[in-house]
């Protein structure tokens, strides 16, 4: 099991769950800045602050959320649930036994989101030296910045138009 911040080699790069599987694959693969040199079955990240898990080459690929910073990456003010969905607090239990794949056991994972109270983390004002951005993401559930995350779907091919 891989457990990282962003990717094994750098701590800013967005994998999104709508990347290519070469690139998903590569998250698998440990490198001078990972601990662990072995190939991983299990990776767990962060930084795009979306949760979901992905399987690949018998593989599980995770992205946790974000901690009451979490935000959906395909937006469409027709097309939106309720916000506050999305503005939860996230955490992933997993569950199994140590040496699992020796002994062919299963490893489960569940996502957990849990609501709090937005307004009161908002009064602290030096949490965050972006605060109106800040107040923008957690208010609206949408990425401050959507250019970067648009670029990314451009790169992929997708038309972003078209969502």
């Amino acid at each position: 099991m891989l457990l990282f911040h962003a990717t094994p080699t750098l701590n800013n790069k967005a994998v999104l769950n709508v990347d290519s599987i070469e690139t998903k694959y590569k998250m698998f693969i440990p490198s001078q800045k990972t601990i662990s040199q072995n190939s991983a079955d299990v990776v767990i990240y962060g930084h795009i602050h979306h949760p979901y898990m992905d399987k690949i080459y018998n593989k599980t690929l995770i992205n946790v959320g974000s901690v009451g910073n979490s935000f959906d990456v395909i937006r469409n003010k027709e097309k939106d649930s309720n916000i506050l969905k999305t503005t939860k607090c996230c955490y992933l239990i997993i569950e199994g036994e140590y040496g699992s794949k020796e002994y062919t056991s299963d490893i489960s994972f569940q996502f957990i989101k849990l609501p709090y109270d937005i307004q009161k983390e908002l009064k602290d004002e030096n949490i965050n030296i972006e605060k109106e951005s800040y107040r923008y993401e957690l208010e609206n559930g949408m990425y401050r910045d959507m250019t970067k995350i648009n670029e990314n779907f451009k790169k992929l091919g997708i038309k972003v138009e078209n969502i």
